[in-house]
């Protein structure tokens, strides 16, 4: 199943909790795979009750890829790096059609090259 996610911002993370529990609601247990297919966009798990954190991760991220003359010519050859270095896709566990997360965990859709209408593919395995 795909999710879609619109970002208002160049960097910015979406907490896609709701739409991946959604997803797999009604399913048995198993592992969810949540995959994002584009190249300037990363999907990661992180503490969603102080929106704080997510505004710090994004300062993080842009402070951990310096401003460099890179070749690729298109400009967003930052958001390619960030998109590596934190990944394109998680797996969680799923008992009885609900997600195991931790009490402050949530998935979050990490746009690095917005704002844009991106998608999500959701995989219960």
């Amino acid at each position: 199943m795909m999710i879609e996610v619109r970002t208002t911002s160049h960097r910015q993370m979406v907490d896609i909790t709701t739409g991946v529990a959604g997803a797999i609601e009604g399913t048995d247990d198993g592992l969810c795979h949540v995959f994002v297919p584009h190249t300037t966009a990363a999907v990661v798990i992180n503490e969603s009750a102080d929106p704080d954190v997510a505004r710090d991760l994004v300062a993080a991220y842009e402070a951990m890829v310096p401003a460099i003359r890179f070749r690729h010519a298109e400009g967003n050859s930052d958001a390619h790096l960030m998109a590596t270095l934190l990944g394109s896709s998680v797996m969680l566990p799923v008992e009885a059609g609900r997600l195991q997360l931790g009490t402050w965990q949530g998935i979050f859709f990490v746009e690095l090259d917005g704002p844009r209408a991106r998608r999500v593919r959701v995989t219960l395995l």
